[in-house]
C-alpha cells in the first residue's frame, strides 16, 4: 500500500522547502520508507514507493503533469479489481499502458462521480486542479483505503493515513472527547468525524470537492436493491457459488501464498475450503486462536466454546490447508502495553480485548512474510445473513402461509410464544424510535443505560447532555435490526457504519506488517446478497439456511450443522486475571490524566476490581462489564495517556 500526504493553499501562501520536507517525512510512514514528492501550482504531494517486489507496483505513483507547475496533481493508493471492465469502458481514451492509478484517473477525467462508481477495489485519491482551485478527495465504497484531511486557515492538509496527516505543519493533534465518549461507548454512527479537533475523515463511497466557496461532500454510488427477479431458489444457490468464488480468486489472485484467519464459523472456514478447490495457490496457512488445552467455560447454550473440532474437521476435507491451531497462554504486549499500536495506527481499537487474544495470531502471519491475511469480516451482513428480517418480509409480501410456518419454527427454537416472537421479530423493530424507546421502558429497560458494557464517565453524560445528542443519532443501548427493509438495514451497516473499525483495517499495513483483505467485501457479491430475497436466508426457524445450502459442497458438517455461535476471545477471563494487578496499576495512572478522568468512571474501574470474578465461568457472566466495560476504558485510558505525553 502506497499512502500519501499533501497540502494544498487556497491563499498564495508559499509552500517553502521546509513544508516539502515535512510533507515527505509525514508519508514515509512508521518504517521509514522511500519517497517521491511531487509539486503543482499552490501544492505538494509526496507518496511511498513501493518496495521491490511488493504488491504495490508502480500503479500507485502519483501522477503529475509536469515535475514544476503541473497542471494537476493526482495520488492514489489504489488496487481495482475490474481492470479489463474499465479498459473497455475508456476505449480510445484509455491511457497507453495504463496502470491502476492511470485508469482511475482517466475514469474521473471521463465520467466524474459516474466513473469512479465504476471502479472496484480498494482506492483512496487526491486530485488537485490548480487553476481551478479545485481539491477532490475520494474513497472506495467499503473504505479498504483510509483518506483524513484538515481544513486551515488558507489550506488544506491532506494524507492516507492518520499518523501521516498529524505529523503535517499546522495540524492539531488536540483529542475531541465528544467523539471518544461516543467510543467509549460504542455509538459508532459517526462519519466524518475523527477522535481528533479538527479532522475529518473521507467516509466510505464518498468524495469530498473543497474549493475557495467551502466543501461539499456527497455520495457517488448507492447499491442496487428490489430488483424483482424469477429466478428459483437453486437459481441463487448456484450463482452464490460462482460469485463467491470470483470474490475469493479476486482478492488472492496476486498471492502465490495465502494466510487466513480461519474460524470454527461459516465465514472464514468458506475462504479457505474455496481457496483449497481453486487450487491455484501455491500453500494455505490457516491460523486459529483457540482456547488452552484442558479449560472449559459454560458459555450458554447459544454458544460454543472450542473451535478446535470444527477447524479440524476442516482440515481433514480439505487437506491442502495448512492448520495453525494456537493457545498463547500469557498476555501478549498488545494488553498490556498498547503503545506499539496507538504509535502505528494514531486510534484505539473498538475490540481491545480481541485484538490482545488474537496478537500472537497477528504475529505469526507476519512472522511468515505474508504480505495479505484473508477474513471473513462481513460474511455476517452478506451471504451468511441470519435472516433476522424474514417475518417481516413475508408479512409485507403476503406470504400468510409460509409466515405461519415459520412464526411457529422460530417459536419453537426461541422457546417463547408465536405473540412474543411476531411482537419481537416484527412490531417492536418496526415502530419509530420514540415509541420503541418508550416499550423499552415499560420492560425495564433505560434506552441510555450503556453502564452494562461501558465505564463512560456519568456525569460527563449528563454535563454534555449526551442522551439528547444519541436520540438525534438513532443510537440505542439496545439495538436491534429496525426497520421493515432487510437489504437497506445491512447495506447501511456495510457501507457507512463504524468506520473507525474501516480505517483501522486500511491501517494494517502500517500496524501489524500486511494487507487485510476479506472477499466478503466484494460489492458484486454484497450487492447479489442483498437481493437474495429475504426468506432464504431463515428456513425452518434455522438462521443462516442460505449460507448452509450455498457451502454445503465445501464445508464439513461440523460446521454446516452447527446451530450455536462461536465466543469471540475465548480464553479471555484467563489472559485477564493474569494481569490484575498492571490493570490496578494502570488504573492509578489513569487518575493522572484530567483527561481520562472526567470521560472515564474510574471509581467504577475500582469496583470492579474490588469485586473480581473468581474464575471464568462467573466471569462469563458479567461478560459486558469485564471483556467490555473495563478492557475498552482501560485501552481508551492509555491511549489518552500516550496522546497527551506526545504533545506535552
Amino acid at each position: 500500500m502506497a499512502a500519501f500526504a499533501g497540502i494544498v493553499t487556497f491563499d498564495d501562501a508559499p509552500l517553502d522547502s521546509r513544508i516539502e520536507q515535512a510533507i515527505t517525512a509525514a508519508a514515509s510512514g512508521p518504517r521509514r520508507q522511500r519517497v517521491a514528492s511531487f509539486r503543482a501550482a499552490h501544492g505538494i504531494v509526496a507518496q511511498r514507493l513501493a518496495a521491490p517486489g511488493g504488491l504495490d507496483g508502480p500503479q500507485n505513483c502519483p501522477k503529475v503533469g509536469r515535475p514544476l507547475e503541473a497542471t494537476q496533481l493526482f495520488a492514489a493508493d489504489v488496487r481495482l479489481d475490474n481492470r479489463d471492465e474499465l479498459i473497455a469502458l475508456l476505449g480510445a481514451a484509455r491511457p497507453p499502458q495504463a496502470d491502476d492509478a492511470d485508469l482511475l484517473l482517466a475514469t474521473i477525467d471521463r465520467f466524474y462521480d459516474a466513473g469512479i462508481a465504476r471502479c472496484l477495489g480498494a482506492f483512496a485519491f487526491v486530485r488537485w486542479q490548480p487553476d481551478r482551485r479545485r481539491l477532490l478527495l475520494g474513497r472506495d465504497c467499503l473504505g479498504h483505503r483510509s483518506l483524513f484531511y484538515h481544513c486551515g486557515d488558507g489550506f488544506v492538509a491532506f494524507a492516507s493515513t492518520l499518523g501521516g496527516l498529524l505529523a503535517l505543519p499546522r495540524v492539531p493533534r488536540q483529542l475531541d472527547e465528544i467523539a471518544l465518549a461516543n467510543f467509549l461507548a460504542v455509538n459508532l454512527n459517526a462519519r466524518e468525524q475523527t477522535l481528533y479537533r479538527g479532522i475529518a475523515r473521507v467516509p466510505s463511497r464518498c468524495v469530498v470537492e473543497i474549493g475557495k466557496r467551502g466543501r461539499v461532500q456527497r455520495h457517488y454510488w448507492s447499491p442496487r436493491m428490489g430488483g424483482a427477479d424469477n429466478r428459483s431458489d437453486t437459481d441463487y444457490v448456484e450463482e452464490a457459488r460462482a460469485r463467491f468464488d470470483d470474490a475469493v480468486l479476486t482478492v488472492s489472485r496476486d498471492l502465490p501464498r495465502v494466510a487466513v484467519s480461519c474460524s470454527g464459523g461459516f465465514d472464514s472456514s468458506a475462504i479457505a475450503a474455496t481457496l483449497a478447490r481453486l487450487g491455484h495457490a501455491q500453500s494455505i496457512d490457516c491460523y486459529t486462536v483457540v482456547p488452552p488445552p484442558g479449560s472449559n467455560i459454560d458459555v450458554g447454550e447459544r454458544r460454543y466454546y472450542d473451535e478446535t473440532d470444527k477447524v479440524e474437521a476442516l482440515g481433514r476435507l480439505h487437506p491442502a490447508l495448512n492448520l495453525n491451531l494456537m493457545s498463547p497462554p500469557a498476555p501478549h504486549p498488545n494488553e498490556s502495553d498498547p503503545t506499539r499500536i496507538f504509535a502505528r495506527s494514531h486510534m484505539p481499537y473498538p475490540g481491545p480485548t480481541v485484538l490482545g487474544a488474537h496478537g500472537a495470531l497477528y504475529d505469526a502471519v507476519a512472522a511468515s512474510r505474508h504480505p495479505v491475511l484473508l477474513s471473513g469480516d462481513l460474511g455476517n451482513l452478506c451471504l451468511s445473513w441470519d435472516g433476522l428480517f424474514s417475518i417481516r418480509a413475508l408479512l409485507r409480501e403476503g406470504r400468510f402461509r409460509e409466515l405461519v410456518h415459520e412464526l411457529s419454527a422460530i417459536a419453537r427454537r426461541n422457546r417463547r410464544s408465536r405473540a412474543r416472537t411476531i411482537f419481537a421479530e416484527a412490531l417492536l423493530p418496526g415502530l419509530p424510535l420514540w415509541l420503541r424507546r418508550t416499550v423499552h421502558r415499560l420492560r425495564g429497560r433505560e434506552p441510555d443505560a450503556i453502564e452494562r458494557y461501558s465505564a463512560l464517565n456519568p456525569a460527563f453524560i449528563a454535563g454534555n447532555d449526551l442522551p439528547r445528542q444519541w436520540y438525534e443519532q438513532a443510537f440505542e443501548a439496545w439495538p436491534m435490526p429496525e426497520g421493515w427493509n432487510a437489504a437497506r438495514f445491512r447495506a447501511r451497516a456495510l457501507f457507512d457504519l463504524n468506520q473507525v473499525a474501516r480505517d483501522l483495517k486500511a491501517a494494517s499495513v502500517d500496524v501489524f506488517g500486511y494487507e487485510r483483505r476479506d472477499p466478503y467485501a466484494d460489492r458484486r457479491l454484497i450487492e447479489f446478497a442483498l437481493n437474495v430475497p429475504e426468506r432464504l436466508y431463515r428456513c425452518d426457524g434455522i438462521p443462516r439456511a442460505f449460507a448452509r445450502a450455498v457451502f454445503a459442497d465445501r464445508l464439513p458438517p461440523e460446521i454446516l450443522n452447527e446451530q450455536r455461535r462461536g465466543i469471540s476471545a475465548a480464553a479471555w477471563f484467563q489472559r485477564l486475571d493474569v494481569r490484575r494487578r498492571d490493570i490496578e496499576d494502570e488504573i492509578e495512572r489513569l487518575e493522572t490524566s484530567a483527561t481520562a478522568r472526567r470521560l472515564i468512571d474510574i471509581k467504577r474501574l475500582k469496583e470492579l476490581v474490588a469485586a473480581w470474578p473468581a474464575d471464568g465461568n462467573e466471569a462469563q457472566s458479567k461478560r459486558g462489564l469485564y471483556f467490555g466495560a473495563l478492557q475498552r476504558a482501560l485501552h481508551v485510558g492509555h491511549f489518552i495517556r500516550w496522546v497527551e505525553s506526545a504533545n506535552a
